[in-house]
């Protein structure tokens, strides 16, 4: 859910010429995405600015939570902790789509870019920081499906925050973006996602609340992921 500004190189970049397209020529792009997913991976990966090598043994972080909670900033905090990759979803989107639909197979391309990402990276040996909202059990199943191929450890994270501030967030978007952000969901978005139900990992997981003690809490989740590694699980 974000609002890019360029592609992601090569050919990719010139189809992302100009603000505004054609619905006909948007489509036409989307399908020439899904035909080179492979490319796009390959482009995305010098982008998302992951590590020259591994930190540690790979493993996998799933971030889960809704609009607002600032997913995006813990996720930075837990790469640069973690030496890891942060791969994330409104991030990609917005390099791939200057005007994103979120139609039906723009959102089937972005989430494979995301999956081939995620494989690579860990048949590398990274860790990985999975960002996006992650809430129903489908939407994380191709991230932990690559995560059992290579026998990484898996780590599944809630981010919450308390309601005042997941609204400020999203109302301060509407005004002026912050750097680094590249969600389009506003309080519209929030409140229908809100509304759907959350099915907690059968694994577990931990909770990270984005408010005064984050910073204890992303060192509880960073010491709980390097457990994991050190232990083989």
């Amino acid at each position: 859910m974000g609002r890019g500004r360029r592609g992601p190189g090569g050919a990719a970049r010139a189809g992302l010429r100009g603000v505004r397209r054609s619905s006909a020529a948007t489509k036409a792009q989307t399908r020439a995405y899904a035909d080179h997913v492979d490319v796009l991976a390959a482009q995305l990966r010098q982008e998302i600015g992951a590590p020259a090598v591994p930190a540690g043994a790979a493993a996998l972080v799933v971030l889960m939570g809704y609009p607002g909670v600032g997913k995006s900033h813990c996720a930075r905090l837990l790469a640069a902790r973690l030496g890891a990759a942060q791969v994330a979803s409104d991030q990609l989107r917005s390099r791939l789509f200057i005007a994103p639909t979120y139609s039906v197979v723009e959102n089937a391309t972005l989430f494979a870019c995301v999956d081939r990402l995620i494989d690579g990276l860990l048949h590398e040996g990274h860790r990985v920081i999975v960002d996006a909202t992650n809430l129903l059990a489908r939407y994380r199943e191709s991230s932990v499906g690559a995560a059992r191929r290579h026998q990484a450890p898996i780590v599944f994270v809630r981010v919450t925050s308390d309601e005042p501030a997941i609204r400020a967030r999203l109302a301060q978007r509407s005004v002026a973006r912050a750097a680094g952000d590249h969600s389009d969901a506003d309080e519209r978005v929030y409140e229908r996602m809100r509304d759907r139900p959350f099915e907690p990992p059968a694994e577990g997981y931990l909770e990270l609340i984005n408010g005064a003690e984050l910073p204890a809490g992303i060192e509880r989740v960073a010491r709980e992921v390097e457990r994991m590694c050190g232990s083989g699980i």
